[in-house]
């Protein structure tokens, strides 16, 4: 049963706007900023993408779409093309990122919005922001989302280049959890307190090195543009590329497991697992992330959590897309 419930006083941790169509998070007390809304405007383009994958509505995809500024071309600028922005109102374009427009393409390419995403993506500029540009990788999914005739060769140039950078991030991976003494947890053991129990310990070198870690988020984020790609599972490369993900994928990390195209995630599995403050999909449990997570008391989660369990109800939407094909 969908936990979705548009409301913009909502109590909840998450709350969809009505107004300008976002899923916005509430802040934690501590992060709070005097004169500002304190909704998370940073990421909501990124979680209102998720949004949308998971609860297919059109209002979060009016949402999406208005997070994409065309600009004409003209005296300035060549061509047309689309300015993406960390939420409606212009918010966030100085310094948007690639993980929210993955984010909202992928809802885009899930949930088959093909002219659409077609009309955004052939026209998304290389320079998403004034701070941020795609990388070669990136540029090759976006490219394989269009609706160009070489689209799957787009796609195997995203999964070659994958190829050769990923095993040495995944490699590097490993020596640095060695070093950290990073150790994955089951989902209902684990709490933000074990990564800062960790870290009050490291010494300047090993606060360096967990710089260079590969973080669960990419990691998710990943996953998502390889589910997207428009070619088989069976594509040698895909084939690869979901095998190596899927050594340094975390048991419990259902989501990406699915992904990935591991169909022994099972009904059990998606049943019994409990809802997160945060989305626990782009967390690793190994001690590696800091954000404050399941902490809190259950009192709070029964309240907080009780509508718009976004870590939930993906789960079980991507589980029936690929296990049950519905």
């Amino acid at each position: 049963m969908s936990t979705f419930l548009k409301y913009n006083d909502l109590e909840s941790k998450k709350v969809f706007n009505t107004d300008d169509k976002m899923m916005y998070e509430h802040a934690w007390e501590w992060r709070k900023r005097e004169g500002e809304r304190n909704l998370g405007e940073g990421d909501a383009l990124w979680r209102t993408g998720l949004a949308y994958i998971t609860w297919k509505d059109p209002e979060i995809k009016e949402g999406i779409l208005g997070c994409f500024r065309k600009v004409k071309g003209g005296h300035h600028f060549k061509k047309d093309f689309y300015q993406p922005m960390r939420a409606t109102g212009r918010h966030g374009e100085d310094d948007v990122s690639r993980d929210q427009v993955t984010m909202a393409f992928a809802s885009l390419a899930v949930n088959g919005d093909t002219e659409e995403l077609h009309e955004i993506a052939s026209k998304t500029p290389w320079r998403l922001s004034r701070r941020m540009s795609m990388t070669i990788d990136f540029y090759f999914w976006v490219k394989s989302l269009t609706k160009t005739k070489y689209k799957k060769l787009y796609a195997n140039l995203h999964l070659l280049t994958q190829l050769l950078f990923t095993p040495i991030a995944l490699g590097l991976n490993f020596i640095i959890g060695k070093s950290l003494g990073f150790k994955s947890i089951g989902n209902n053991e684990y709490t933000s307190r074990y990564h800062y129990d960790k870290r009050d310990k490291w010494n300047k070198f090993q606060k360096s090195l967990f710089k260079a870690y590969y973080m669960g988020y990419a990691f998710h984020l990943a996953c998502w543009q390889l589910y997207t790609l428009p070619v088989s599972n069976k594509n040698p490369l895909k084939w690869l590329f979901c095998k190596l993900m899927l050594t340094h994928c975390e048991q419990q990390n259902f989501l990406c497991r699915l992904l990935l195209n591991d169909l022994t995630v099972t009904q059990e599995d998606v049943d019994n697992y409990v809802p997160k403050e945060g989305f626990r999909w782009q967390m690793r449990y190994d001690g590696s992330c800091p954000s404050y997570h399941n902490e809190k008391p259950q009192e709070w989660k029964d309240k907080y959590l009780k509508y718009n369990q976004l870590d939930k109800d993906c789960l079980i939407t991507m589980y029936n897309k690929i296990k049950n094909k519905k």
